[in-house]
């Protein structure tokens, strides 16, 4: 039996009797048969979690896009730009994450593909820079996933070096090679199609704004003590401050200088605190200026 053959059953059946019942008092070394068969298991545990946070991605967007046609049959236009923002936001967001769910899938399945042992470094290379690619993407939005995707890429590099082929390549170059791009590009693209297909358009006649920078203050009036008492919602996804400090000033100019701040963190989907958090580093950057 040769060597490959052995790693890939755990057994080995050219040794004496004698010495296969000594090995048996050992701890046995798992076989990469099942090293695999773990790695398509977790892999089906990311699946499913992406594939929840799509679920309330997808209810969120319907709940922002509802208030956004309220608001422009409200004639309110500034706050109908605002909610279309935020669903477009999301969206960009709900794309990278159906984008990783189908790369996931394609790399499950070239796994379940592996029949013959002797193709293990050539199936299992290419998919360590796709792993990689998605932990990347996936850091800032689902950071439990990424971490996972991390233990993942180092099981199946350490599956490559026990085989001992194309483990140095695979394991120390960060580059994506033809094939992994390959998957990455097909699983964006089909994404793409199924956020068309999956989520209601936004009525063309609501504008987006784009956020100008500047470098002048903004009186802003603001209701502390209204902000401190009123109930929020949970919030699922913690926004950036700087990222969010930006939607503030959007969000204060489109008010003429008001900003309503349990109104301000619904329509982001963040924590009052968070806002108020937001609004104290502007003043301190000398782009707004509270008034209590």
């Amino acid at each position: 039996m040769s060597r490959i053959a052995k790693e890939w059953s755990g057994e080995d059946y050219g040794r004496p009797f004698f010495l296969r019942i000594l090995s048996r008092l050992k701890p046995r070394k798992t076989s990469l048969k099942r090293k695999i068969s773990e790695v398509i298991y977790r892999l089906d545990v990311q699946m499913e979690k992406l594939d929840e946070t799509l679920t309330r991605l997808r209810s969120r967007d319907n709940e922002l896009l509802e208030k956004t046609v309220k608001a422009y049959i409200a004639k309110d236009f500034a706050r109908a730009s605002i909610y279309a923002s935020e669903v477009a936001e999301l969206r960009k967001m709900a794309k990278i994450v159906l984008a990783s769910r189908l790369a996931l899938e394609r790399v499950k399945v070239r796994l379940e593909t592996i029949v013959e042992l002797g193709d293990i470094a050539s199936v299992i290379a290419p998919l360590v820079p796709v792993l990689k690619s998605l932990k990347t993407q996936l850091s800032g939005i689902i950071p439990e996933i990424s971490i996972e995707l991390e233990e993942i890429t180092n099981s199946m590099n350490s599956m490559l070096l026990e085989v001992g082929q194309v483990a140095t390549a695979a394991t120390s170059t960060p580059m994506l090679t033809e094939e992994a791009k390959k998957v990455l590009l097909e699983a964006q693209a089909l994404a793409e199609e199924k956020i068309k297909e999956n989520f209601p358009k936004i009525p063309p006649q609501i504008k987006i704004p784009k956020l100008e920078e500047t470098s002048s203050r903004i009186p802003v009036a603001l209701d502390v003590v209204a902000a401190q008492t009123a109930p929020t919602k949970p919030t699922k996804i913690k926004m950036p401050l700087r990222k969010l400090e930006s939607k503030v000033l959007e969000y204060i100019r489109s008010h003429r200088g008001f900003i309503d701040v349990n109104e301000c963190a619904e329509v982001f989907g963040v924590d009052r605190e968070d806002i108020l958090n937001a609004l104290k580093s502007l003043e301190k950057k000398g782009k707004i200026k509270l008034r209590r």
